[in-house]
């Protein structure tokens, strides 16, 4: 998964929205976040800190293991991001 820092996802996924991450499997979810104001790499960064956010609160880290994107057109038809992702252990 790549490395973010938490500054530059802060500032790339402003006013995007997302859905509730839905469960897909026994241990696989799902995750569509997108932005009218933002480009294809903002979405994308909300959408991996939201299912690393989500994972983290089970004491678990996020692990990507598919992704779509639309394009989108900023202002009109806003990119969207569909995450696949696991939640793994910590291991220490």
């Amino acid at each position: 998964m790549p490395t973010l820092s938490l500054a530059m996802v802060a500032a790339l996924a402003g006013c995007a929205t997302s859905q509730p991450v839905t469960q897909i499997d026994k241990d696989t979810y799902l995750l569509v976040a997108s932005s009218r104001w933002h480009g294809n790499d903002g979405v994308a960064a909300q959408g991996l800190q939201q299912a690393d956010d989500w994972c983290r609160q089970q004491g678990r880290r996020a692990r990507i293991i598919g992704s779509e994107r639309s394009e989108g057109v900023i202002g009109v038809m806003p990119p969207k991001v569909m995450l696949s992702f696991k939640c793994d252990l910590v291991r220490q």
